[in-house]
């Protein structure tokens, strides 16, 4: 499975998009256009809206708080909530930090995958899984 984007450009600034759709817990899913971040280490970020929309639980092990730290080097906590996203044809669980900004999906999710971006305003954005002996 390939998963599709574009860059966009806002005031001259690129930003890789790609919109998997998050499953909610009690039937419900939404379709979101998340921001690509490989210097984002976890899986996913999304805003507080969505997540309660989607009734996304906190996570059942561990802290259900992180520390983040962000590109400024300012460190936050945020929750930890749990989601399943529909990823290379297949429904797998993420660790999902509720942030108030923009959806993200970090290199936590992209493990095991190739990021091909086409870096000019409404380029292509290609995520494509990777054979299963390269994902170590």
């Amino acid at each position: 499975m390939t998963h599709y984007g574009a860059v966009s450009a806002i005031d001259g600034v690129l930003e890789a998009e790609v919109a998997p759709t998050v499953l909610g817990y009690g039937g419900g899913s939404e379709r979101v256009t998340f921001l690509v971040d490989t210097g984002a280490t976890g899986e996913m970020t999304l805003p507080h809206g969505i997540i309660a929309r989607l009734n996304l639980p906190l996570v059942t092990y561990g802290s259900a708080n992180a520390s983040v730290v962000l590109a400024d080097g300012t460190v936050s906590v945020a929750r930890v909530h749990t989601a399943r996203v529909l990823w290379h044809d297949q429904v797998r669980t993420a660790e999902v930090v509720s942030f108030g900004s923009d959806p993200l999906i970090g290199m936590g999710l992209l493990r095991g995958s190739n990021l091909s971006v086409d870096a000019i305003p409404g380029g292509l954005v290609t995520i494509t899984e990777l054979p299963t002996l390269s994902r170590a």
